[in-house]
């Protein structure tokens, strides 16, 4: 009787064992499946907040089931259509700070696979950092972004101002809001400027690497463009300018002394623009004093025509001679200037 008792026990332990192994012959396992998250603000909320979330808005998740259901997971997946529905509130506390810093966590409560299939997360893994930022508005005025500045005389916006929505801290140190980067039309021919209307010109989407936007949207451009600028090489003699009743006379040691070839940038002519070029020597009382013919050296000034400007450093100091009233006159090209 025992011996009966004994083999039934065996009996019913090895159909045991033979039916958990079958079942676990039917369970498969989806390793670090990466399933999207999707977060959004609590309804009221979103439009006082923007959000941004910190890497990619997605966690890994394993899943067990049966190879039918794991099939169907496999759809859904491929499908886009399973996902992360998060819905988040700014705190009380912390609504009137311009940026706040969350953590979202994910549960496996928040994943709805196939009926069968069990989701499974990793502590420290199931985390989605997020900042919010607190948009506010603020009217700026406008500024045309070019990258031609010496070819643009003068620039008018049209609205000059708009009404500029954006995260608190950009706007609140935000100067301006630039326009989008325009390029220029091509220089009028010649030497004369010419006045040109632009628009609807677009206004920047982003300020600091941050979204805004502005009402209105784009601006109307009234500008004035210099004509085509051109390099010209001129040799001009340099003068001196001197007091009524100089004691000395001011001469250079050679005429080469008494040249100098500068290199002007200015509107495109077939002539060469006129340069003045001098040595001030109206200090009072620096040069009465003089010596016979001492040896003196003084800053080289230069005045160019409308429009054009030095496109290499003056000579720091100019060497001449402040000679006797008696002396011989100064090398032809050298005449003192009188005021």
């Amino acid at each position: 009787m025992l011996d009966r008792v004994y083999s039934v026990s065996v009996a019913l332990g090895m159909a045991s064992l033979v039916w958990l192994y079958a079942r676990s012959r039917e369970q498969e396992m989806l390793d670090n499946v990466p399933v999207p998250v999707q977060i959004a603000l609590a309804p009221g909320e979103a439009d006082h907040y923007s959000l941004e979330v910190a890497g990619p808005a997605q966690v890994p998740v394993s899943f067990a089931g049966p190879p039918s259901r794991l099939r169907e997971l496999r759809g859904l997946l491929q499908r886009g259509e399973l996902r992360v529905d998060v819905t988040l509130a700014v705190p009380e506390a912390h609504q009137n700070e311009p940026r706040y810093h969350d953590t979202v966590r994910i549960d496996a409560a928040d994943i709805h696979p196939p009926s069968g299939v069990t989701p499974i997360l990793v502590e420290g893994r199931n985390r989605v950092p997020v900042t919010l930022h607190r948009l506010v508005e603020r009217r700026l005025p406008v500024r045309f972004d070019h990258a031609a500045e010496d070819q643009v005389g003068q620039a008018v916006v049209e609205p000059p101002t708009v009404l500029v929505r954006g995260p608190q801290e950009v706007l609140d140190h935000l100067r301006a809001l630039p326009t989008q980067p325009f390029v220029l039309p091509a220089p009028p021919e010649g030497t004369a400027a010419e006045t040109v209307v632009l628009g609807p010109v677009p206004l920047a989407s982003e300020a600091e690497g941050m979204p805004v936007r502005a009402t209105p949207d784009a601006v109307t451009v009234r500008l004035t463009l210099q004509p085509k600028n051109k390099l010209y090489e001129v040799e001009a003699p340099i003068h001196f300018l001197c007091p009524s009743g100089f004691p000395r006379r001011p001469r250079f040691r050679n005429e080469r002394d008494g040249k100098v070839t500068l290199r002007l940038l200015g509107p495109a002519s077939e002539e060469a623009p006129k340069v003045s070029a001098y040595i001030d020597l109206t200090a009072p009382g620096k040069f009465a004093a003089a010596g016979v013919s001492p040896l003196y050296d003084e800053p080289l000034q230069v005045q160019l025509p409308t429009g054009f400007q030095l496109a290499q450093p003056l000579p720091r100091f100019v060497a001449f001679e402040l000679a006797p009233p008696e002396a011989a006159v100064p090398p032809s090209g050298v005449v003192p200037v009188q005021p």
